[in-house]
């Protein structure tokens, strides 16, 4: 059994501006460079949290006795 498909309805309103720009372009830069900025700050919340639970180990001094 094969359902319809549904037609498309293109709800836009294409204006250009002063430099020819489309707002769906400008909306679509705008979302894209949000996203961007939120995934990077993810990743530095992920990188600090890492480095706060998993420190480098203490190199601290080890008493080593020599046997000749």
């Amino acid at each position: 059994m094969c359902l319809p498909a549904k037609p498309k309805i293109a709800m836009k309103i294409v204006r250009k501006n002063a430099r020819g720009e489309s707002r769906e372009l400008l909306l679509k830069e705008y979302f894209l460079n949000a996203y961007l900025i939120a995934v990077l700050k993810r990743v530095g919340d992920e990188v600090a949290r890492h480095r706060r639970v998993d420190p480098l180990p203490d190199a601290g001094w080890v008493r080593v006795r020599h046997d000749v």
